[in-house]
């Protein structure tokens, strides 16, 4: 593995660290990564420097996903995350070695990202300019079924519902 992703990989286990050490203590908890241009996208891919500012599936390879269900499943496959078809929201697919699993979920004006530890499966998330959490709204931990969490953060921009689950390589993509 190149330098580069290694170094990549291993800044991100230590904040996945922190915020699962954390999660299994019920302790809300806030860790930097990449910097306000990188985005939830960018953090389910693990690529602290984006192709450009804040990504949108699809945009490394110049697909406008917009904000359609198939689109922005299409826009993701095609920066190399691999969908998982038809899997419910209360049943994440199960581990597998060389992978670590996100989730997609979405409003009416906007989509939003979650990565799960492979280790623990606890969900952590990057929301827009904030840092890594392990938290949703009301500081209350992201359960480990993903789909019992609060996605609502005050703002029909921000009524997020499930879309779908994916693969990504456990050294990231780049977006």
């Amino acid at each position: 593995m190149p330098l580069l992703e290694r170094n990549r990989d291993n800044k991100s286990k230590q904040v996945i660290t922190k915020l699962v050490t954390n999660a299994a203590k019920n302790t809300p908890g806030e860790e930097a990564w990449g910097n306000n241009h990188v985005n939830c996208y960018a953090w389910a891919a693990n690529c602290e420097k984006p192709h450009k500012g804040k990504p949108d599936p699809g945009s490394n390879s110049g697909y406008d996903a917009g904000l359609d269900n198939a689109r922005l499943i299409e826009g993701a496959k095609r920066d190399g995350m691999a969908y998982v078809a038809n899997a419910p929201a209360n049943d994440p697919p199960p581990f597998t070695k060389g992978y670590y699993c996100v989730a997609l979920y979405k409003s009416t004006t906007d989509h939003h990202w979650y990565r799960r530890d492979p280790e623990t499966g606890y969900w952590t998330h990057k929301p827009g300019a904030h840092g890594v959490k392990n938290y949703g709204p009301g500081f209350v931990i992201l359960p480990k079924q993903l789909e019992r969490a609060n996605h609502n953060y005050g703002m029909a921009a921000t009524d997020y519902h499930f879309v779908g689950y994916f693969y990504v390589p456990e050294e990231g993509i780049q977006v």
